[in-house]
């Protein structure tokens, strides 16, 4: 666990463990016995936050992994996966970590996961815990199979990302929420933008894999799993959860339950009930990589984790790589795949995996934060190449003595007005960031800079417009944040001709690609 302040509440830890051809991101919060948590749909292992911080506080070791094709998890290759090809990916999960007896913790989708493992694996589990479990009735399994679940794709006006946040504002006010009649109205109050944007962008992360998790809670059958149950188990609900009547229905009318008033309290009974039922203690944590040698995960920086993708064995001189402002690690991977040796992509501070609550607004400050992260990667005078952004930074390292040299990726472009260049993309209550966002993504592989639009400014040849890398490049603006225009308002501010012209031989330009959509492998390959 990332050590905190006496004062602070536990910090999680991310990882990341592939198997079988499947990346599986997962939390962790805490040490000691293990409790495993499976969120609901469509969202991720955050959900499990309160959770986690309020059993690590207890003594306990929360994991709590992303539901294969949810958050940062690939999805199953089975078109339509069933309870059971959840429950077997979570044994995979569990055994590549080491894990042995654990409790088990289950909210709505993730109830449905756990009870066909605690029936499949009755040997690992010490009790289950359901934080509201569906038993829905032939008519509403058909009726949500065939409405309830329409496909989720990116379309080039960007009308793609309106309907999400549509979607998910309607789910926290009607069940169904494509049925929005009187008797569908929850008792609930509206939750704030910032809920409502972290929740709309783990759907749009997960894409029309979206689908699949959810469609497998809805065939879920309780009478086929909770009579196998051998280990104790309790039914959780709040009395204003939707789930609450299915309380009374013939697959769940006699198995242990109990109805609380309100989340707080379902959260404290919940909490009680695994602490006294704990399993073995957690193993460190578990990482490995993928088919090209590369992992993932943090390190430790000035003010909070930085994130890093790449290979960190291998001989020769270390190399890494840093993407532009608003970007994200991910974005240099196909470079990272083909470069042989120890090669690892950073996310700048407040990108991607890299948290930090204040923005930086100076050079030196960013770079002083990755100087950290290096330090803590055991990286000593590294080679640093940057795209855009990024090759300010490479130039700051190499100038400070960090970074051995830096490599500008491409023709530096001029450093854009921080205030055009990076309009607000913080939450809004109809959700018109998300679509400034698409519109954004899609105008940069356009013009230079992209938001003066002049056929003079037109990048040639014109970058390939597809359509998911407009989307990924969206939705790390909107992870970015403020830290975007916080980036591009210290690359303004910086005199880059002078930072690389002081560097002389040490600094040298890659000028072949140009633009978002460039492809740096080939360069650096060589």
């Amino acid at each position: 666990m990332t050590q905190s302040p006496l004062n602070q509440r536990p910090v999680a830890t991310r990882h990341f463990i592939h198997i079988d051809g499947r990346t599986v991101h997962y939390r962790r919060w805490g040490q000691g016995p293990v409790v495993l948590a499976l969120h609901g749909s469509p969202q991720s292992s955050r959900t499990m936050t309160a959770l986690g911080e309020g059993m690590a506080a207890r003594g306990f070791c929360v994991i709590a992994p992303d539901t294969p094709g949810n958050g940062l998890s690939s999805p199953l290759a089975d078109d339509c996966p069933e309870t059971d090809a959840y429950a077997l990916a979570l044994k995979q999960f569990v055994d590549a970590l080491g894990l042995e007896r654990f409790g088990l913790y289950g909210f709505h989708t993730g109830a449905t996961t756990a009870c066909a493992f605690a029936a499949l694996y009755p040997e690992r589990v010490t009790g289950v815990l359901f934080d509201g479990l569906p038993c829905w009735t032939a008519d509403e399994r058909a009726h949500f199979l065939a409405d309830y679940l329409p496909p989720l794709r990116p379309h080039w006006d960007g009308s793609h990302m309106a309907w999400v946040w549509a979607r998910m504002e309607e789910q926290l006010i009607f069940f169904p929420w494509h049925l929005p009649s009187p008797a569908a109205r929850m008792d609930y109050d509206l939750p704030q933008p910032p809920h409502l944007h972290e929740n709309a962008l783990e759907m749009l992360e997960a894409g029309d894999a979206y689908r699949k998790p959810y469609r497998a809670a809805f065939v879920f059958d309780p009478a086929r799993w909770l009579p196998r149950l051998r280990c104790e188990h309790l039914i959780l609900v709040t009395a204003k959860d939707p789930l609450c009547p299915h309380l009374g229905r013939p697959g769940l009318m006699r198995a242990n339950s109990n109805i609380l008033p309100d989340s707080p309290a379902l959260q404290q009974a919940a909490m009680g009930w695994l602490a006294a039922r704990p399993g073995s203690i957690a193993p460190s944590p578990v990482e490995n990589t993928d088919a090209f040698g590369l992992g993932r995960g943090q390190v430790q920086g000035v003010a909070g984790p930085i994130g890093w993708l790449g290979r960190r064995s291998g001989t020769g001189r270390p190399l890494v790589l840093l993407h532009d402002a608003g970007g994200n690690a991910l974005d240099m991977r196909p470079a990272l795949r083909l470069i042989d040796g120890l090669v690892l992509a950073l996310d700048l501070p407040g990108h991607g995996l890299s948290s930090r609550a204040q923005p930086l607004t100076a050079v030196m400050d960013i770079a002083a934060e990755l100087t950290a992260a290096l330090c803590g990667l055991g990286l000593e005078r590294p080679r640093v190449a940057g795209h855009g952004f990024g090759a300010v930074l490479a130039a700051q390292l190499a100038a400070s003595g960090v970074a051995a040299d830096s490599i500008a990726l491409g023709m530096p472009a001029p450093a854009m007005d921080p205030l055009r260049g990076a309009p607000s993309l913080a939450p809004e209550w109809d959700g018109a960031h998300l679509l400034r966002a698409f519109r954004i993504a899609r105008r940069e592989r356009l013009f230079a800079p992209w938001y003066d639009g002049k056929q003079s400014q037109a990048i040639l040849p014109q970058p390939s417009l597809d359509l998911p890398g407009i989307q990924a490049r969206a939705l790390s603006l909107l992870r970015a944040g403020a830290h975007w225009p916080a980036a591009l308002q210290a690359h303004a501010a910086m005199d880059v001709a002078g930072l690389f012209e002081g560097l002389g031989g040490r600094h040298r330009l890659l000028a072949e690609g140009q633009g978002p959509a460039a492809d740096w492998a080939h360069l650096l390959h060589a």
